[in-house]
């Protein structure tokens, strides 16, 4: 029906925005959260100091869930569907948080607001794949790379000040159901697949499609990639990135606003040196060493992560960027690589996805009990930096992913 003279770069530029701007709204979604546990969100629904942590632990359980399943909701329903279910869950939940009576009433909303994130970490990847021809994938997909720090930095930034103007909590879950129903529209309105470029570029194109199909990927370095990532998900995402604006007023007595821009400075960062980074890892191929970096260096920065002293807190949070670049890179520059057979690469992806939520879960349910009983400097070295350790161990592990030559 439509022909490749009608999608311009300009026309698939506009069409990636629209993934890039829903994907940032999923993460906006997930870490609206966390600015909110100093207010009265947790008296007013009736959490606890030891069970405030699912309220983020639902996002990443259904990432969890959704991890495997939703490569066959995306085969099934085709990518502009499986994008509108990503934004009407975004609407339904937060709509449905900002009316919330009760901790059992958010935390629905939050597996139901969860179900975008699932889909999300699947379904944006292929879209932009799908979207800008392999000529210009790398700009694309380092662009798309910060789609996750783009939107902790809007909601740790942008949510304390609508807290200030509106004063409720739930003015940021109204906020982000109407971000939820922009974006909706604009998928609606703007996104169709447009026509895949023609592979058949030359004439060893064929056989060398053959030859690659008769790789079998490195499953074991994949494993060891994503066992890795999942560390990192748990003192990253499910730690630092679920409390630290908690710890932040709580030990250094910094108001909300102040907590969520200091806790933001890591990925402010991340989003000028993730797509650095990857230009680096791609030309002197160190995708493996990326990660054994990244996750040894926050086992080292963690040991005062969560100290007493204001001015280690801003060491930590700008060292940090370095190797939370160098991680996010490292791993998903390491699996197509590993993967072999491109059509391998989306099971690996899933592979990496379900122990990246798996270990987001494990931090921010885990994490709040052991600061309970030893304090935040206890537990950033009792439960955080084991978890580094042993996701650098892994790393380590990790057979290193070699170009063709012809790539």
């Amino acid at each position: 029906m439509s022909n490749s003279t009608e999608f311009t770069m300009g026309r698939r530029w506009l069409i990636f925005c629209s993934v890039f701007f829903l994907g940032v709204l999923t993460s906006f979604c997930m870490f609206k959260a966390p600015t909110m546990f100093t207010t009265e969100f947790i008296s007013e629904l009736g959490f606890t100091d030891t069970n405030i942590g699912w309220v983020m632990s639902m996002f990443t359980l259904i990432g969890v869930v959704l991890a495997f399943p939703a490569g066959g909701i995306l085969a099934k329903l085709g990518t502009k569907k499986s994008l509108l279910v990503t934004a009407a869950s975004l609407i339904i939940g937060a709509a449905g948080g900002a009316l919330a009576t009760s901790a059992t009433f958010m935390l629905v909303t939050r597996f139901i607001e969860g179900i975008g994130m699932g889909l999300m970490s699947v379904v944006g990847p292929a879209a932009v794949a799908s979207i800008i021809p392999a000529r210009k994938q790398g700009l694309a997909m380092g662009i798309w790379s910060v789609w996750f720090p783009a939107g902790v930095v809007a909601a740790f930034n942008i949510t304390p000040m609508v807290y200030a103007l509106a004063g409720t909590w739930r003015a940021n879950w109204w906020l982000a159901a109407i971000l939820g129903v922009i974006a909706f529209v604009f998928v609606a309105f703007v996104y169709a697949d447009p026509p895949q470029e023609t592979v058949a570029e030359s004439d060893g194109a064929a056989g060398a499609g053959e030859a690659l199909s008769a790789l079998k990927p490195d499953m074991f370095s994949i494993v060891m990639v994503a066992l890795a990532f999942g560390a990192w998900n748990v003192f990253n995402a499910g730690a630092i990135g679920g409390f630290y604006p908690t710890y932040l007023t709580d030990v250094h007595h910094l108001d909300t606003q102040m907590a969520g821009t200091v806790s933001s400075v890591t990925n402010i960062l991340v989003l000028a040196l993730g797509p650095l980074s990857g230009i680096a890892a791609d030309k002197f191929n160190i995708h493996k060493g990326f990660i054994v970096f990244g996750m040894f260096g926050a086992a080292a920065l963690l040991t005062f992560g969560f100290s007493d002293s204001m001015t280690l807190v801003w060491v930590f949070v700008i060292a940090l960027s370095f190797c939370s670049a160098c991680c996010s890179t490292g791993v998903f520059s390491s699996v197509p690589l590993l993967a072999k057979n491109p059509a391998k690469i989306g099971f690996g992806m899933a592979v990496v996805a379900f122990f990246q939520n798996l270990g987001g879960l494990i931090g921010s349910a885990g994490f709040p009990l052991v600061v309970a009983a030893m304090g935040w400097n206890g537990a950033s070295l009792a439960f955080c930096i084991p978890f580094a350790i042993v996701g650098g161990v892994c790393a380590v592990l990790i057979r290193s992913g070699k170009k063709s030559k012809q790539g």
